[in-house]
């Protein structure tokens, strides 16, 4: 299932490039103020996008993230 998003954010962090991305439709069961991280890495000149999980790493990401929105 295709699925569309809006890149939010892109994050640096410890030599990596996080995106915060955002669903355009609701179909996904995330609340309007949720959002997906991903680690973007870059495998045979192609981009790969990882799904973050990690508490710990969100919590860090979401800091920088409200830091720079500020």
């Amino acid at each position: 299932k295709k699925i569309e998003f809006y890149l939010d954010a892109v994050i640096e962090y410890e030599d990596d490039i996080y995106q915060i991305l955002r669903p355009i439709n609701e179909n996904l069961e995330l609340k309007k103020d949720e959002a997906l991280v991903f680690l973007v890495e870059e495998i045979d000149g192609e981009s790969n996008y990882t799904l973050i999980t990690d508490d710990d790493l969100l919590e860090e990401i979401e800091r920088i993230y409200m830091t720079t929105e500020e």
